[in-house]
C-alpha cells in the first residue's frame, strides 16, 4: 500500500513541476507578440498568412511541390553552372595573359 502511494504522489508532483516549467508559452503573451509583429510588419505577416492558408487548404500536392522543386533546382543548376563557366573564363584569361607578358 504504501508502495503505491509513493508512486502515485511521483507521478503527480511530475505533472505539477511540467506545469510550472519556465519554457512554457502562455496563449497571452504569445497573442500579443504576434499582433505586435503584425503591426510592425503587415507585409510580411500577409505573406505569411496567404502561405499558411495555402498550404492548409491542400494547396501543396504532391504535382505543385514537385514543380517548385525541379524549379528550384533548375535555377540552382543555371545559377552553379554560370558560376563554374565565368570562373573558368577568368582562369583562362588569366593564364593567357600570364603567358603573353612573360619574354
Amino acid at each position: 500500500m504504501a508502495e503505491g502511494e509513493v508512486d502515485a504522489t511521483q507521478g503527480r508532483d511530475g505533472r505539477e513541476k511540467g506545469d510550472e516549467a519556465p519554457g512554457r508559452l502562455d496563449a497571452t503573451e504569445v497573442t500579443r507578440a504576434v499582433s505586435a509583429f503584425a503591426r510592425e510588419n503587415p507585409h510580411v505577416a500577409l505573406a505569411a498568412a496567404a502561405g499558411l492558408g495555402f498550404l492548409l487548404g491542400g494547396g501543396l500536392t504532391p504535382r505543385v511541390l514537385s514543380r517548385l522543386g525541379s524549379f528550384a533546382t533548375r535555377s540552382y543548376v543555371k545559377n552553379t553552372l554560370a558560376q563554374a563557366v565565368g570562373t573558368l573564363f577568368d582562369e583562362q584569361a588569366r593564364a593567357q595573359s600570364q603567358l603573353g607578358s612573360s619574354p
